[in-house]
């Protein structure tokens, strides 16, 4: 009788199989949370880009002396300046003052000045010899920011509803 060789079997265990299932399992997970914290760290980026916008808005119009207005549009937020004319005129002087869109899941809120709480969009936030005092309110999906213009031209960030 002739011995038989036994090929070896095709094909990968049970054992094999689950533990590559479980690699793949770990490194989806800390994909899913890097992007998670990407996402979070642009959404805090968007936020300190608007306070700082607002601070040099207020700080260009003291400084040059001629009345600059923030324009909130439904997607996002441009500027004008006042002209020699009187007639307001857009302002693209990149990179502080350029047109900026909102991330697609942010929307604006109210806008609170002289005693008066009308929505943002549509509204025109002017900065001039003396920077006004205001409110403003940014919707994210991790809750409301809001900006509060002083009257020496700095803007405190806070979570909506906090003091």
């Amino acid at each position: 009788m002739r011995g038989r060789l036994r090929s070896p079997d095709r094909g990968f265990t049970l054992i094999e199989v689950m533990l590559v299932l479980v690699i793949v399992g770990i490194l989806a997970g800390s994909i899913s949370l890097g992007l998670d914290s990407l996402r979070g760290r642009d959404e805090a980026r968007v936020a300190e880009r608007l306070r700082r916008v607002l601070e040099a808005t207020a700080q260009r119009a003291t400084t040059r002396g001629q009345p600059l207005a923030v324009e909130l549009l439904a997607d996002g937020y441009r500027f004008r300046q006042l002209g020699a004319d009187g007639n307001w005129q857009r302002l693209d002087d990149p990179p502080v003052f350029a047109e900026r869109l909102l991330p697609a899941d942010h929307a604006w809120g109210d806008l609170r000045r002289n005693g008066q709480t009308r929505p943002a969009p549509g509204q025109q936030l002017v900065f001039g010899q003396h920077p006004p005092e205001y409110a403003l309110e940014l919707r994210t999906p991790h809750g409301s920011l809001r900006y509060t213009g002083r009257p020496g031209g700095d803007v405190v960030l806070a979570e909506a509803g906090l003091p």
